[in-house]
């Protein structure tokens, strides 16, 4: 984790806020509802986890190998509800932590991550309704998994172009 970082998450804000001023006037919205964008958080997580089901599903001896693409795109996936969350209700850029305060507070969260046997399980399920912190958790998650925010920021544009070719054909 690098400055370098927090800038391209801070320009993955900018570009999340465009996106969703376009979809709230494609679909006549003023407000974004948090309860509904928690929902779709923990949507997009559950298509996470069963992207990485080939790493935890004991009980199935079918189960395909985790394709790390797909996992990057879930997980970008998440990036963008998660972006949102952060502009609509927690500040933005504004109201993000000092550069040295998140990558502190994404050190703390990956080492719970390793601590603990379940600590991927429960900060994905923290992402849908932690009050507070989620980008930090978010980092933290997309390293463990083996991504950087790098690879996140170039998927999420990729997956940008798509969403607005998307709202384009009214999916």
């Amino acid at each position: 984790m690098t400055s370098k970082d927090i800038e391209l998450i801070k320009e993955m804000l900018q570009m999340q806020t465009k996106l969703d001023e376009a979809i709230m006037k494609e679909y006549g919205l003023y407000t974004i509802d948090e309860k509904n964008l928690s929902f779709a958080i923990l949507d997009e997580v559950g298509e996470l986890t069963h992207e990485l089901k080939g790493n935890w599903c004991w009980w199935k001896k079918t189960q395909p190998p985790v394709d790390g693409e797909k996992v990057l795109g879930e997980l970008v996936d998440i990036w963008h509800f998660v972006l949102s969350w952060q502009n609509n209700f927690n500040g933005g850029e504004e109201g993000l932590l000092t550069d040295d305060e998140i990558m502190e507070k994404v050190d703390d969260n990956r080492w719970s991550i390793e601590a603990y046997g379940k600590g991927i399980v429960i900060k994905l399920a923290d992402l849908s309704y932690s009050p507070l912190w989620k980008v930090e958790p978010l980092i933290a998650i997309t390293e463990y998994l083996g991504f950087t925010v790098e690879q996140v920021y170039s998927a999420y544009c990729d997956k940008n172009k798509i969403n607005y070719q998307r709202l384009k054909e009214g999916y």
